[in-house]
């Protein structure tokens, strides 16, 4: 009869869309920007305190590199700020096309509206990411840089060789090494151009990460031990500590970087940044110089 195939059939429209409706706030609860929890990464070095949490807003975005208060500028210190044809709004974060740049900074290296990742305090930050494809050429990438190490040259200490900079950049997370993550500790130090680096060994992993979804990048970061720890999605993958995290890293001051790179310019792509958020506990007394034995 009819009724009796009918029945069944609307029965099993209507489960479809309740799960569908089901799906659709679980993807909502799942992004960190309206997490309130705090990530089991900041928990292991004590960085207890919430920082900052943020729901990216295309409003947000400064194009001149120069605006105060910002949340986001287009750009980096290194190169004039991307214009607003880069950027578009969607329902859950900002897309930046191929070359776009968000940093939360100025491009002039002054601070913007979120607070600096002090190094003399543990802390732990994550971002939450997704690409348009999964393309080799693709270079999206999650970074620390610290404000010191600017054209003002603020990285050059003293008891140093003139213009002798030192600074430490922690990359959370880079495309196109490998079929998974990349994650570097890298020391620099050097006179510019001839600047010389170290960083961690067997940064790539083997296993495979599809990028179209929203991935978290995270890593925090111990001053007392000098040890950074690599966080995928909730799980520790990947750690490093000394000569790779040096010392000079506990006198500086971090911002992220979230940047849609390329490694050859040979695919087009989006990168979305869906949220942020970041943790900081109290500051570590610097250990005492060693004296003659």
């Amino acid at each position: 009869m009819p009724t009796s195939t009918r029945l069944p059939f609307m029965t099993l429209m209507l489960v479809a869309l309740c799960l569908a409706a089901r799906a659709g706030a679980q993807a909502s609860d799942h992004l960190i920007c309206k997490d309130a929890a705090t990530p089991a990464g900041a928990t292991q070095v004590g960085a207890l305190q919430p920082l900052f949490r943020d729901c990216p807003r295309l409003n947000d975005i400064d194009f001149t590199g120069r605006a105060d208060g910002r949340k986001y500028y287009s750009g980096v210190y290194t190169g004039p700020p991307k214009d607003r044809s880069f950027y578009e709004q969607a329902d859950d974060g900002v897309v930046m096309q191929r070359g776009g740049v968000l940093a939360t900074v100025k491009t002039t290296s002054y601070p913007g509206h979120f607070p600096l990742l002090s190094g003399a305090r543990p802390f732990y930050i994550e971002a939450q990411v997704s690409t348009s494809s999964n393309h080799r050429d693709n270079f999206p990438a999650v970074w620390l840089m610290p404000i010191e190490h600017n054209a003002r040259m603020e990285d050059v200490y003293e008891g140093d060789p003139k213009s002798f900079e030192r600074w430490f950049e922690l990359d959370i997370d880079e495309g196109g090494f490998g079929p998974g993550g990349h994650h570097t500790a890298i020391s620099w130090s050097g006179i510019w151009p001839n600047y010389k680096k170290i960083q961690n060994p067997n940064p790539t992993s083997k296993v495979p990460l599809d990028r179209t979804q929203p991935n978290v990048f995270g890593v925090s970061y111990s001053p007392e031990t000098l040890t950074v720890r690599w966080w995928l999605n909730g799980q520790q993958v990947l750690e490093a500590t000394q000569p790779f995290v040096p010392e000079i890293a506990r006198r500086q001051n971090f911002y992220l970087i979230v940047s849609a790179q390329s490694h050859r310019n040979i695919s087009h792509y989006q990168m979305k940044l869906l949220g942020v958020r970041a943790f900081v506990g109290d500051a570590v007394p610097a250990p005492k110089a060693k004296g003659p034995p």
